[in-house]
């Protein structure tokens, strides 16, 4: 029964003290929702009070069957500005049939939504990426913002659809400006932000409408040309069935599934953080349950779309909200306010809740964003940098399905051409790392490999081409030991594809190895009669212990006589090479002489333990343990992490651009202090 009334779970542990929680929260969010909705409304192109309607019975509904019991449903800018976006090549905002189009797409999103959930399909919503929403978001607030400039300056536009038009329209309309308009305006957003400055809990948008409806009031604001609300109808709307346009019925079918599906994204996402901060279950179907639920209801109330909001939800959560019956709560107080307070807003002017909304979505402008998804992931950069862009020379839904289309595609170029990591060992710590990340060599006899994903009939090409072409540049290879880490599963394409390329290593004399093979990869491998073809003797448990049963087979005059590394402790068994070792600390001398110079800072630890140098955009890290002698001079392991501008790099990676001398893995420091100085110097220098 709880699974098909989730709400009866409130009532399991629920009391007095329970219920004043969520009293304070309910109450706390109404104050705030009342404003915002009626603002929002103007968003979607609606009059105010179709905001409230909103607010209300969708509200109770959302709180009844879904699955977060903060989670705070109604208006919100992102759901109206598409709404708004959706409908207006269809009639003219503010008009009847506007109206009956809005009230149609509540339905339909919910429709959308209920079947999602009812068939367990919310996993969909992963294929949205959160860079093509954060690109949209960023769009989406300048162009709210843009819409909101009118009504601000008092004057009469007609909205396009681009932002590029209506700012044109907005400026050509500029000389008849209302400087009145414009002074209620701009001393809406002061108090606003005045306000949340002083304490972010006072409800700063309720006080504006308070202060600018009495003062309307009294001193008429009409007669001097400010716009106000009007009438607001008393009391809900009675129930009707929604019209249907069977016309428009296909076209607006494609526009309702994106809304459907930003729309639930934006609510999912601050349910999941405040599921993590409360741990609580969330369940994502029930929730599109809910959500679905709450427009289709909606739709008879006349409603238009809503969605969860992230800043009401983070007000009912910090506010100490335990159950849905806050949100319950909320919608009453709304409810109370069409019923009691509606005659009273008549006076409410119109460039109060074009403040509120250029306040409230102002914050959801963070081009840092950007930046951040740049640097930690190019393509979810471009991907965000994209829909933001398209958003501002097409219709919204079109940037979001383009941006959808672009995230998957650059998706599927990863994952049709996945990282291959050649792997060597770290000369201190003994482990096996990346060797080109760390300009580690690699042994011209035994060659590590990592393919960072499973192997499938769509990849493998790109896979074993890509090693095809690190065997052909090592004449003297022995081995090709793969290592099985990252490989999840192989399919039927990809063990043929493994077939032929292991028939054309032993062609060329290179033994195929593989090593970390996992048991599922291992029993599909038994079942083709590859492993059988490729020898039990050549599926091994680990790195470490493939080189040491490798070792023994590998032509030990070419490593003695021709190879010039030693990477590996069974390398001393063949030639004659001086061992590094840990040299005495040179970090006193090293500090002294870098301390003559201007252009670095140097610091020292406690008894010369320790040296940071910082110069330019590089800092590195030293302790008396990192410098090893060869007998004759100083090195430091090309491993070593080193701080460049906001990201971490290896030693070996910033001394191969540039040009360090190297060996064995480690970077040449010197054989003089002097020396020592000067490469740390340029090690650290841009």
């Amino acid at each position: 029964m709880d699974k098909f009334l989730p709400f009866l779970t409130w009532f399991k542990n629920y009391n007095r003290k329970v219920f004043i929680q969520d009293l304070t929260a309910g109450l706390t969010v109404a104050v705030v929702l009342v404003p915002q909705s009626m603002a929002y409304a103007l968003i979607a192109g609606l009059p105010p009070v179709y905001g409230l309607y909103a607010a209300s019975i969708p509200v109770i509904i959302a709180a009844l069957f879904g699955s977060s019991p903060q989670l705070a449903t109604g208006p919100v800018a992102i759901v109206s500005f598409l709404t708004f976006t959706s409908l207006t090549s269809y009639a003219k905002p503010g008009e009847e049939k506007f109206i009956e189009l809005a009230i149609l797409m509540a339905l339909l999103v919910g429709l959308i939504q209920l079947f999602m959930g009812l068939f367990r399909l919310g996993f969909i919503v992963n294929f949205v990426s959160h860079s093509v929403i954060m690109g949209f978001t960023n769009a989406a607030a300048i162009i709210i913002i843009t819409t909101q400039i009118p009504a601000l300056l008092g004057i009469k536009v007609e909205q396009k659809e681009l932002i590029f038009q209506n700012l044109y329209e907005i400026a050509i309309n500029l000389p008849k400006t209302n400087l009145y308009t414009l002074a209620v305006g701009l001393a809406s957003i002061a108090i606003i932000i005045g306000l949340r400055r002083i304490n972010k809990n006072i409800p700063s948008a309720l006080v504006a409408v308070i202060i600018f409806t009495i003062l309307s009031y009294y001193f008429s604001f009409e007669s001097y040309g400010i716009k106000v609300v009007g009438n607001i109808p008393q009391g809900l709307p009675f129930p009707s069935i929604p019209y249907i346009d069977l016309d428009l019925l296909d076209r607006l079918l494609g526009k309702a599934f994106i809304i459907a599906l930003v729309g639930f994204m934006e609510a999912y996402a601050i349910a999941k953080f405040i599921a993590s901060q409360t741990k609580q279950k969330l369940d994502v179907n029930q929730e599109l349950i809910g959500q679905g639920l709450a427009n289709v209801v909606g739709s008879f109330f006349k409603s238009y779309p809503v969605s969860g909001s992230f800043s009401r939800s983070a007000v009912n959560f910090q506010a100490g909200a335990k159950t849905g019956m806050s949100n319950i709560i909320s919608a009453c107080f709304v409810i109370a306010t069409l019923l009691f307070v509606a005659p009273l807003l008549y006076y409410l002017p119109r460039p109060v809740l074009s403040a509120i909304v250029i306040t409230a979505v102002v914050g959801l402008i963070r081009p840092y964003h950007f930046i951040h998804l740049w640097k930690t992931n190019r393509y979810d950069g471009i991907s965000a940098i994209t829909t933001f862009a398209l958003s501002f020379i097409m219709k919204p839904d079109y940037a979001i399905l383009i941006g959808v289309f672009l995230s998957l595609s650059l998706f599927l170029w990863r994952s049709l051409h996945p990282r291959i990591v050649r792997m060597s060992r770290d000369p201190i710590s003994g482990t096996f790392v990346n060797a080109e990340a760390n300009n580690l060599p690699t042994c011209p006899q035994i060659e590590m490999i990592r393919p960072e994903a499973s192997l499938y009939y769509a990849n493998v090409e790109n896979i074993l081409e890509e090693i095809k072409d690190i065997v052909k540049g090592k004449p003297a290879l022995k081995h090709l030991v793969i290592d099985g880490e990252s490989i999840n599963y192989v399919d039927g394409t990809a063990l043929e594809a493994l077939h032929d390329f292991h028939e054309d290593l032993k062609n060329v004399g290179v033994n195929l190895v593989f090593v970390n093979v996992k048991a599922p990869v291992k029993d599909v491998m038994i079942r083709s009669g590859f492993l059988e073809e490729l020898g039990k003797d050549n599926i091994l448990p680990s790195k470490g212990y493939a080189l040491g049963y490798l070792f023994k087979s590998i032509d030990h005059k070419y490593c003695a006589e021709v190879c010039p590394y030693v990477l590996f402790n069974e390398c001393y068994t063949v030639k004659d090479y001086v061992k590094f070792d840990l040299a005495e600390n040179p970090i006193k001398a090293i500090y002294e002489g870098l301390s003559n110079y201007e252009n670095v800072e140097v610091y020292v630890g406690r008894a010369y333990g320790s040296l940071i140098l910082k110069a330019d955009t590089v800092e590195l890290g030293l302790k008396s343990q990192d410098f090893y002698t060869d007998g004759t001079a100083i090195y430091i392991p090309s491993t070593k992490v080193v701080k460049r501008m906001d990201e971490l790099v290896s030693l070996g990676s910033l001394c191969r651009e540039k040009g360090c001398a190297m060996k064995n893995g480690f970077v040449y420091l010197g054989s003089t202090t002097e020396e020592m100085v000067e490469n740390l110097r340029k090690i650290a220098l841009a």
